[in-house]
């Protein structure tokens, strides 16, 4: 059967013939229409446009007919004459063939003929009258959509919300029109939102979810209202109005359970209300008892408020007392108190063996703020992480000026290909910071010969001709 069927490649919903028309026709028939499709598809609609004809006036009565009539109207339009085909051509399909396939398709095409000229008034009433004709067929969701589209061009908001609820409330439901009536739900919900109207939103969301995932869209669309309508100060009481019935919705619930409460008290702060938080937080602790998150909860809210004390007295409230010495420490180092953090850091390493790297590395870099390479050096040895570990000690030795020693460590990481291009050129810096500039002049250029495609032969080639006037190529050395 496919291999009967005219080639559609290039046609529209709106320009397929009917394939109930198409196994009707004869062999002959069906040959005129493949010529007249053919020069339709390569856009010789002059053509195209005395084929179709020549198809009616040899087989008038074919099955086919309606169809050639719709493509020659077609062509018309494609020659931009669109009165003609609006006159004699799509209306002509509806005068003679009122009850074919290509009818209904006529009438869509006469209505978008007229939008197309920009006739608005003709149009809206030939898409109206679509609704009317073929209120159950799939173009009358085409014809609600381009009435939509109008609404919404004219700011015709009573327009714009009729046609979201017929789409939303009154359609049934195909699988040709779900994803309109879907999106068009959607729509209305939003608009529903930022009319602070929540419960008419819920509803025209709960035509299209059903439980968790109708709570999940309410809720990533009323946060998403809220934080739209909080940003402007005119507009505040309105994101505080919307909230307020969001949370009288949640305290109806069956049952306030610890994540009913959160969200009361996460729509509190989003409208500026951080007492009240406080006191969903109390109301918590009431009806389910303080845990760990509860705690951080507090803790950091009395963050944002800069009471660091307070805070870090919920934080040493932990159950979990590892997790919270992973606050207090994080909560040393924002604030410089590097020996409190040394000290914390040692804490977790007895605690938590199994992130003991973690807490070694950041042992060595509080060291190293505190200017003790030395230290840093002895805690990066007990490190088993290489390269890396042998890149800071490396750099530790640098501020030490124990050049050698770094050029070592430097040396023992080439043996991986990865990172020997950095090690290469940390060797030629360490030279030059240890005053020897022909040794450093001679790794950069062997770090460029060697390396020619890593991004170190670009920064060595830099250096070299900024700072020693020397010109290589990437792919060997030569001093000017």
């Amino acid at each position: 059967m496919l291999l009967t069927v005219p080639a559609a490649a290039g046609l529209s919903d709106l320009e397929q013939i009917d394939l109930k028309s198409y196994e009707a026709m004869r062999e002959v028939e069906r040959y005129q229409m493949k010529v007249a499709e053919k020069h339709y598809l390569k856009g010789s609609f002059e053509i195209a446009l005395a084929e179709y004809e020549k198809f009616l006036t040899l087989y008038e009565k074919s099955p086919g007919a309606p169809y050639a009539q719709l493509m020659w109207s077609h062509s018309l339009m494609k020659l931009k004459k669109p009165q003609t085909a609006l006159r004699d051509g799509f209306q002509s399909v509806i005068d003679y063939w009122p009850e074919s396939h290509e009818a209904t398709l006529a009438a869509y095409c006469m209505a978008d003929a007229y939008k197309r000229m920009g006739k608005v008034k003709e149009a809206t009433a030939s898409f109206r009258l679509i609704l009317d004709d073929y209120p159950d067929h799939a173009i009358a969701t085409r014809a609600r959509l381009d009435l939509l589209a109008y609404a919404k061009l004219h700011q015709n908001d009573e327009e714009v919300l009729r046609i979201l609820r017929e789409f939303t409330f009154e359609l049934k439901r195909t699988e040709k029109n779900a994803q309109a009536c879907l999106d068009a739900s959607r729509e209305l919900a939003s608009m529903h939102f930022y009319s602070q109207e929540f419960e008419q939103g819920r509803k025209a969301l709960a035509t299209s979810y059903e439980d968790g995932e109708l709570d999940k869209q309410v809720r990533e669309m009323t946060v998403a209202t809220i934080g739209h309508l909080w940003k402007e100060e005119k507009t505040r009481s309105d994101a505080r109005k919307l909230a307020d019935q969001i949370i009288a919705s949640l305290r109806q619930s069956p049952e306030l359970t610890s994540g009913v409460l959160y969200r009361i008290g996460s729509l509190h702060a989003m409208v500026g209300r951080p007492d009240q938080v406080w006191k969903i937080y109390d109301e918590i602790a009431k009806a389910h008892g303080t845990d760990d998150a509860l705690r951080g909860n507090r803790a950091s809210w009395l963050l944002a408020r800069d009471k660091r004390d307070e805070a870090r007295r919920w934080y040493e409230r932990f159950e979990n007392v590892v997790e919270g010495k992973r606050h207090l420490v994080g909560m040393a180092m924002e604030e410089g108190n590097i020996p409190l953090a040394l000290e914390i850091y040692r804490q977790l390493l007895e605690l938590d063996g199994e992130r003991a790297s973690e807490y070694q590395w950041a042992i060595a870099g509080c060291y190293e703020k505190q200017g003790e390479w030395k230290k840093a050096i002895a805690i990066y040895r007990m490190i088993d992480d290489f390269p890396k570990n042998h890149f800071a000690m490396a750099a530790c030795h640098r501020k030490l000026k124990e050049y050698d020693e770094a050029i070592l460590l430097y040396q023992q990481t080439k043996v991986i290909d990865g990172v020997a291009p950095r090690a290469s050129i940390e060797i030629a810096f360490t030279h030059e910071e240890a005053g020897e500039k022909e040794k450093a002049i001679r790794t950069f250029q062997l770090t460029c010969k060697r390396y020619p495609k890593a991004a170190e032969a670009a920064r060595a080639h830099a250096h070299l001709q900024e700072k020693y006037n020397i010109h290589v190529t990437l792919g060997g050395a030569e001093e000017k």
